[in-house]
């Protein structure tokens, strides 16, 4: 697990499962080819430019799968606490912070999309090449 600072406060970054995984990428399909391409021209220096792409991408998703991404990325993330422990962000179907702002929200979902989808994004390339849509040849 990585941890990561999100306006001042530090959060553990888990993992979905592969079931959760296959679920999110179900879901989230319409959209992620151009979120990809929006993040691949990302100008850092002028963050503005992507807010209006990315609520656009993000409005076409329906509702429900746009809670279900959500809610599954939120599940693996803890939050570090005061006392130096932590919390876990969402539990039992609730999210466990009043305070939790939607910057954050969606901060932490691409963070666990980006660990736990990468490695199926780069392994697609390689895994269509062995497959190359042609049919295995036997003697």
């Amino acid at each position: 697990m990585k941890e990561v600072e999100i306006q001042g406060v530090v959060y553990k970054i888990g993992r979905l499962n592969a079931f959760a995984q296959m679920y999110v990428l179900k879901r989230a399909a319409p959209v992620l080819g151009r979120l990809k391409s929006l993040f691949d021209g990302y100008d850092a220096a002028r963050p503005e430019t992507l807010l209006e792409p990315l609520c656009a991408a993000i409005g076409e998703l329906p509702d429900e799968s746009l809670e279900y991404v959500c809610n599954a990325a939120l599940d693996v993330v803890d939050m570090r606490q005061p006392g130096g422990g932590w919390a876990p962000v969402r539990n039992n179907g609730r999210l466990m912070f009043a305070d939790l702002d939607l910057l954050t929200m969606l901060s932490l979902t691409a963070q666990v999309l980006g660990d736990s989808l990468s490695g199926f994004f780069r392994a697609l390339p390689a895994f269509a090449g062995t497959t190359g849509g042609e049919a295995e040849k036997t003697t």
